[in-house]
């Protein structure tokens, strides 16, 4: 019986085979079953709650009517996130702004950038008024 019961969890037994022994586990008394090993206790178990669970049934239909559901919103999904990519890697890099108007290029901005630059430095120049004023203060 042991040996029947280590090709029956192998799943190498004949339909007669594990009717075999399933009659024999059935035969036995529950004082019996219990001073079995561990492995035959556990067949014992599935093959009762097997036979009990026969007249029960899984609605396999509802299942396999959800299945192009599921591929339908998976796929939506995936179609979702490629054009949000798409539109997110399709935008210009926007470098600065000037008068409200973006600044997409690169040489553009170098540009606006080194006559900001200039015109600071020109407006930081003193005058000559300036220059004559604080002599006179200094001297």
């Amino acid at each position: 019986m042991e040996i029947l019961a280590r090709r029956w969890f192998a799943a190498e037994t004949t339909p007669a085979e594990e009717a075999e022994l399933a009659r024999e586990l059935d035969s036995l008394a529950p004082e019996r079953l219990a001073a079995l090993s561990p492995d035959l206790r556990a067949a014992a178990a599935m093959m009762r709650d097997a036979r009990r669970l026969r007249g029960q049934s899984v609605n396999i239909r509802t299942r396999a009517a959800l299945q192009p559901l599921r591929i339908a919103v998976a796929t939506a999904f995936s179609a979702a996130v490629i054009v949000v990519a798409a539109i997110a890697m399709s935008r210009p890099t926007v470098y600065g702004y000037v008068n409200g108007m973006p600044v997409t290029s690169l040489a553009e901005a170098r540009q606006h950038s080194e006559r900001m630059f200039s015109d600071l430095a020109k407006d930081m120049q003193p005058t000559a008024d300036a220059v004559d004023k604080l002599l006179l203060t200094l001297d």
